[in-house]
């Protein structure tokens, strides 16, 4: 699935995401929906800079964290698993995310970097 065709949701603590990207990337609000377990959650999408190569979403729900990897082929951003990403790709996503985020701890946790 492309970056663009996913969605990510904001109801403040529980349910929260981040993005990292080697270049900026510009989140774009969609819509707010309610739903029976929260007042309202946001809907949002994400849109590449031009010269983005990669994007990892880091989403949060109700205290549990994943991570998803999005990698340019070519107009597109394609959804990948940690280890199917090429090892210098990896290696330079590490080095940009910070540490607490690449495990899904709490950023001020401290921890060890490592995607499986």
């Amino acid at each position: 699935m492309d970056v663009r065709e996913s969605k990510f949701y904001y109801a403040g603590h529980d349910v929260n995401f981040a993005v990292f990207s080697d270049y900026p990337c510009r989140t774009r609000f969609v819509e707010s929906i309610t739903l029976p377990s929260y007042a309202a959650v946001e809907v949002y999408t994400i849109e590449p800079g031009a010269n983005s190569q990669w994007i990892v979403v880091q989403q949060r729900n109700d205290g549990k964290s994943s991570l998803r990897f999005f990698v340019r082929d070519g107009e597109t951003f394609r959804e990948n698993q940690s280890h199917d990403l090429p090892k210098q790709l990896k290696d330079d996503i590490l080095q940009r995310i910070p540490k607490s985020s690449a495990n899904g701890k709490n950023p001020r946790a401290p921890s060890e970097v490592g995607i499986a």
